[in-house]
């Protein structure tokens, strides 16, 4: 591995359906809400409940309607609690 690259504990992968959501704007825009939701938490409850270990994380988008920002990073919130809780079991 390269000196330079820089090893992160939590890959993440987001999906969201084309049959459900046909335009790429909508797509991109929960897509984005996500990723924020989980930029900003991430390191407070998870990095730092699960130091030295690897996980690899798929998150799939499956509501009927594009929510709201507030509502996505609650459930982000959740999510990440729940990971972290079952990562140190």
């Amino acid at each position: 591995m390269p000196a330079d690259t820089i090893e992160a504990p939590v890959q993440i992968v987001l999906s969201v359906a084309k049959k459900r959501y046909k335009r790429a704007v909508d797509r991109n825009l929960i897509k984005r809400r996500i990723r924020e939701a989980y930029r900003l938490h991430k390191q407070q409850l998870l990095y730092s409940q699960i130091p030295g270990k690897k996980i690899l994380l798929s998150i799939s988008y499956i509501g009927k309607d594009i929510t709201e920002y507030a509502f996505m990073e609650k459930k982000m919130i959740k999510l990440l609690t729940q990971l972290s809780g079952e990562v140190l079991k």
